[in-house]
């Protein structure tokens, strides 16, 4: 058989495209775009066909600043408390080296990632949209957010609480400046694997990074990403 049908060939209809395949003929059509109505043109390449999208959860971004390596030391914690009617899906939780400052000695800093059972006390609560960049702050991806529960609060460097539940995870970073390759961010969980569950934290549950009995050297800052439903 050939590509192409001619309708009614008695009479010489219309040819309408098609594509032999198989002996089988499938049509070959050409897309066009608009709402209910309306004809917004061919897609070409000058016109390409519009991607829709719909984003159901308000996305917010923790800013964590760089702070100095300290055997056991908790560099943050979020927590999602009691009575905040939402579920956080933590989406990427990112360590990054600063490599501002010279450090000298090869020993990692040796990080875990954990659940926590109960927020966090002292150290410096997280601000929402601040502006300083040495102050740890929650902002939104879309100013037209719902502003964050007050249940939901993070702390830097907290002094007690926080206290350790499921281990998540373990992850070293080199703070050696003078290493390239380390300057990568170092990503604890792993947010391009789509079909991986995310990080879920129900009410009276958060999360913490805390370091090895090992001190090390340098200074870590982290990138939180998370959404709320």
């Amino acid at each position: 058989m050939a590509d192409n049908t001619t309708l009614n060939t008695g009479a010489g209809g219309d040819v309408i495209a098609s594509d032999d395949i198989g002996s089988v003929k499938f049509q070959r059509i050409k897309l066009i775009h608009g709402i209910d109505g309306v004809n917004d043109g061919d897609v070409a390449s000058g016109n390409p066909l519009p991607v829709v999208t719909n984003f159901k959860n308000p996305v917010y971004r923790m800013f964590v600043p760089a702070g100095a390596a300290a055997a056991s030391k908790v560099y943050f914690d979020l927590f999602n408390g009691v009575g905040s009617g939402k579920l956080l899906k933590v989406k990427s939780v990112r360590a990054i080296k600063d490599g501002s400052v010279g450090v000298t000695g090869i020993v990692s800093v040796k990080l875990f990632l954990t659940k926590t059972s109960a927020i966090g006390t002292g150290g410096t609560a997280a601000t929402l949209d601040g502006s300083s960049l040495t102050a740890m702050t929650i902002s939104e991806h879309d100013s037209n957010n719902a502003a964050l529960n007050a249940n939901i609060t993070a702390r830097l460097a907290p002094a007690g609480g926080a206290t350790a539940a499921a281990v998540i995870c373990e992850r070293h970073v080199q703070p050696e400046e003078s290493f390239a390759a380390t300057y990568d961010p170092v990503e604890f969980l792993m947010p391009q694997v789509l079909d991986v569950q995310p990080l879920i934290l129900r009410e009276g549950e958060g999360l913490r990074v805390v370091q090895g009995t090992v001190a090390s050297v340098g200074n870590i800052g982290f990138d939180v990403m998370f959404e709320t439903q």
